[in-house]
């Protein structure tokens, strides 16, 4: 620089002493380097030698600067040194300036990012570095370490089938065949799965017509922890800056070129940051806006103005209370007094927006506040999702289970009018059958005639179960067996003391109607059976009736007695007795098989599918 400077300012006398100090600077400069080369390499006498020159340099200068000095005085120094100060103190002002555009810009994007759902890339196409947001990681299941900012990082996880679809789209936009960048693929995720993913975009090009850059978002918008930190970082290298520039004042050349350096390193941050903030806000698939502290409309994307149908310029002459709907505007404010109050940070709220054509729009809504760095509230930042088809198809649902229940009401009042029908004509032929056999002389005919009207009674039963069940398809079969029971026992006059019948049926088993009557019929036929013939008169005795589900889906059915047992030369298959031909009938109709013990008693088993 003393170089440059002696080059540049030839009528400066004496500008041999400039080089002079020149040479001291190097030579002190490289002292210095010298003597931490020294603490690894220890070649003391090259540093013994440079510290000779320097010694030599400085010897030299000090004693030309004895017939200077007054030469020196004379040169007007005090006020080019006072101006530069001047213009040192402006560029200080217009930086801290710039620091704090580009902190408020920086708190819009991660509100915004915040209040959005969307993650976020932005593609340095030259380096083929891409920034990724955290939410964008944690879209895939990663932590934001896990994914550095390269493009093989995106191309990698996209499904081998959509590949060429999303290269196809890029490559239209960078042509400027499509205005902007939209795909839908699908992603690897941590987990192995894979994620469908909206990716928009929108490329920049220099002025010689080459993409140099390329920003878009992932369905959704979070904190951007990896920009704070950046921001961060950068407020504390500027903290460390102007502690630097403060010692650093008398050197006023060096001092200034490492201002301008950092001034333009700092506006092109506040570009980016802006440019970032604006891709983000304008492309974003929910509306977003900034709201003053009195509900006016500050600025508004044109999603938002989809949303309501007005254009923003219409927007921004009211205020959120204007196109609020009436009901839903007090649980709005209140909403809004919390968070102006400290209370809360965010909060969502569903209510209805008035459109301009006067039709309601439901719409999600997502509030925060930013504040000054006094803690001043300055403005909010609303997220507006529309959620129109959501609210219409859950009235739609509610609408149709209403009409469901409705029906199932006049169904079940139906089928409880059939169950009750049906049981009455069948104790009308119960009835019948009894009055019939009033005029049967004949033993045989007169047992024939009550064991069908005990089968009607034991299938009228079924029916009443039926009629008094919640659900109308299905019986508690336990009840209905303790109720058949107690009417074998009444027909055929039983003597409690003398033959016992035990059950022991899973409180559990619900059987239909198709399942319940035979298998009634079948118990009322095997218990009939044992108390007519198993106990001679006189000998006691047990009837036992286990009803289990040994596995899900298969019931086994049991009915024994320790009575006389069957006789030696009994032939389930080729007998003519009518009973014993139904029980193997309904059996069959259960598709049932049939087992027979005749050791002590005689012992019923029947498997049978539920």
């Amino acid at each position: 620089m003393l170089v440059y400077f002696v080059r540049k300012r030839r009528d400066v006398p004496f500008d041999w002493i400039f080089l002079m100090f020149g040479a001291f600077i190097i030579a002190c400069g490289t002292t210095h380097v010298m003597d931490v080369w020294t603490l690894w390499y220890p070649t003391y006498w090259l540093s013994g030698f440079i510290k000779a020159i320097t010694a030599f340099i400085s010897v030299y200068t000090a004693l030309e600067l004895v017939s200077l000095i007054p030469k020196a005085l004379t040169i007007p120094s005090p006020a080019q040194l006072e101006e530069a100060n001047y213009q040192l103190a402006k560029e200080i002002a217009e930086r801290k300036r710039a620091e704090e555009v580009l902190i408020e810009n920086e708190q819009r994007w991660q509100l915004a990012l915040r209040g959005n759902n969307d993650g976020i890339w932005d593609w340095n196409v030259k380096t083929n570095e891409v920034f990724f947001s955290a939410r964008w990681k944690e879209m895939l299941g990663y932590q934001d370490y896990e994914i550095s900012n390269y493009l093989d990082e995106k191309i990698t996880r996209v499904h081998p089938d959509d590949l060429e679809l999303m290269t196809k789209a890029v490559q239209d936009h960078f042509a400027k065949i499509t205005p902007f960048y939209t795909n839908e693929y699908r992603v690897l995720c941590k987990d192995s799965s894979y994620k469908w993913i909206l990716d928009r975009g929108q490329a920049l090009w220099d002025d010689d017509g080459n993409v140099v850059r390329m920003v878009g978002s992932h369905t959704d918008i979070t904190e951007r922890k990896q920009a704070e930190e950046d921001l961060s970082n950068l407020l504390n290298h500027l903290e460390s800056i102007v502690e630097q520039r403060t010692v650093e004042l008398t050197k006023i050349n060096a001092s200034l070129q490492a201002e301008i350096t950092e001034r333009q390193r700092i506006e092109e941050a506040l570009r980016e940051s802006e440019q970032r903030f604006r891709a983000a806000f304008h492309q974003a698939a929910v509306g977003i806006a900034h709201v003053a502290i009195d509900g006016r409309w500050l600025l508004v994307n044109q999603r938002l103005c989809d949303i309501v149908g007005y254009t923003p310029q219409e927007l921004q002459l009211g205020s959120f209370q204007d196109i609020t709907y009436p009901d839903d505007l007090e649980a709005a404010l209140q909403y809004i007094k919390q968070i102006l109050a400290g209370d809360i940070q965010t909060f969502s709220l569903e209510k209805r927006y008035i459109r301009k054509d006067n039709s309601l729009v439901w719409v999600n809504v997502t509030v925060s506040l930013l504040r000054e760095t006094s803690g001043v509230p300055k403005y909010f930042i609303s997220v507006v999702e529309d959620i129109s088809e959501r609210q219409a198809a859950l009235q739609e649902r509610q609408k149709s289970q209403e009409q469901l229940q409705a029906s199932l009401r006049e169904k079940e009042v139906l089928l409880k009018e059939i169950y009750h029908r049906v049981k009455n004509n069948l104790q009308v032929i119960s009835s019948l059958l009894s009055l019939q056999s009033e005029y049967i002389k004949d033993k045989s005919d007169m047992e024939i005639f009550q064991q069908s009207q005990q089968r009607i009674a034991s299938m009228a039963l079924i029916h009443e179960k039926m009629y008094q069940s919640p659900d109308l398809a299905r019986i508690n079969f336990s009840e209905y067996v303790q109720d058949l029971v107690a009417s074998l026992r009444t027909s055929y006059e039983v003597n409690a003391s003398a033959i016992t019948l035990k059950l022991n049926i899973d409180e559990h088993i619900l059987l239909g109607l198709d399942t319940a009557i035979p298998c009634g019929l079948i118990i009322h036929e095997l218990v009939s059976n044992s108390l007519k013939y198993a106990f001679p008169v006189g000998r006691e005795g047990e009837i036992s009736i286990e009803i289990t589900e040994i596995v899900a889906g298969q019931i086994l059915l049991s009915v024994s007695d320790n009575g006389i047992g069957l006789p030696s030369n009994f032939n389930f298959i080729e007998t003519a007795s009518l009973g014993w031909q139904l029980v193997d009938a309904l059996a069959s109709q259960l598709a049932g098989d049939i087992k027979i013990n005749s050791n002590n008693g005689v012992e019923f088993q029947i498997r049978f599918p539920t």
